[in-house]
C-alpha cells in the first residue's frame, strides 16, 4: 500500500553502497522509519528532500520492518537555522530528543506540530538556548512527563519560599521535602522554568533568565530526561 505524508528528517544513517536508512517524524503516523534506495548517488532522484532537518513530502511504501520511500519533495528546508553553527547545533539537539523520547508509530500531530514551529521560529530567537530549553519542556509536556512545577512533586503541596529540583519525584519539592541529591534553586529560576513551559516562541525573547541560571536549568532538565528514560527502559 502506498501512503503519503509530511515528515521532518531527524536521522540519516548510510546503509549498504549507497542506501540510507532514515527516521522522519510525520505529520500522520509519527516517528518512522523508511529506507531511501540510490539515494547517496549523485543522480539520486531525492536530491537534498532527505538532508536532516528538512521538512519534506514523503510517498512510501509499507514493508514489513522498513517502509520504503518512493518520493521526496522539500517543502520547508530551515535554510537560516542550518547556516549558523549554534542554531543548527540546537535543532539537532532537539531532533536527538525527540528520536529518545518518541516512540516509533505513535501518531501524535501535537509533538509534529510543537518540532516544526521550534524549527520555524528558531532563526530569529536571540538566544538559542532558551529556546531549546523551552523546547524540552515543551516536549515533555507533549509526552505527559512535564516535571511538575506549581506544587510540591513530592507531597503535592504548595510550595514554600525555598526550592529544590528533584528528578526522582519529579519537579519542585519544597522545603520539607527534599532530600539528599536534591537541587537548590533561586525562585526566580524555578519562576522562569514555569514561565518557559507556558511562553509562545513569540515571547522567549522578553522572558529574563541569566546564563548561569540558564545553564543550571539546562542541567537540571536534562537529569529530569535521563532519569525516567532510564526508568522506562528497566
Amino acid at each position: 500500500m502506498i501512503r503519503k505524508t509530511t515528515g521532518i528528517i531527524l536521522r540519516a544513517i548510510k546503509f549498504r553502497e549507497s542506501d540510507l536508512i532514515l527516521t522522519a517524524l510525520s505529520r500522520d503516523y509519527g516517528k518512522i522509519s523508511l529506507i531511501a534506495k540510490a539515494a547517496r548517488r549523485p543522480e539520486s532522484k531525492f536530491g537534498a528532500a532527505l538532508d536532516l532537518l528538512t521538512l519534506s513530502e514523503l510517498v512510501f511504501y509499507e514493508g514489513e520492518n522498513l517502509k520504503l520511500l518512493k518520493e521526496a519533495s522539500i517543502v520547508a528546508d530551515f535554510r537560516k537555522v542550518k547556516r549558523e553553527y549554534e542554531r543548527l547545533e540546537t535543532a539537532l539537539q532537539a531532533a536527538s530528543l525527540l528520536n529518545q523520547l518518541i516512540e516509533d508509530e505513535h501518531p501524535d500531530r501535537a509533538v509534529f506540530d510543537l518540532y516544526e514551529d521550534f524549527l520555524s521560529h528558531l532563526d530569529y530567537l536571540k538566544r538559542p538556548s532558551m529556546g531549546e530549553l523551552a523546547f524540552k519542556l515543551k516536549l515533555l509536556r507533549a509526552a505527559g512527563l512535564a516535571p511538575r512545577l506549581n506544587r510540591c512533586a513530592r507531597g503535592g503541596h504548595l510550595l514554600t519560599r525555598e526550592l529544590w529540583f528533584s528528578a526522582q519525584h519529579g519537579g519542585l519539592v519544597c522545603s520539607e521535602c527534599h532530600q539528599a541529591g536534591d537541587t537548590r534553586l533561586q525562585p526566580g529560576t524555578a519562576q522562569s522554568l514555569k514561565m518557559l513551559l507556558g511562553a509562545s516562541w513569540e515571547r522567549l525573547d522578553r522572558l529574563a533568565l541569566y546564563e548561569d541560571e540558564l545553564e543550571i536549568a539546562h542541567r537540571l532538565i536534562d537529569e529530569f530526561i535521563g532519569y525516567h528514560l532510564r526508568a522506562v527502559r528497566r
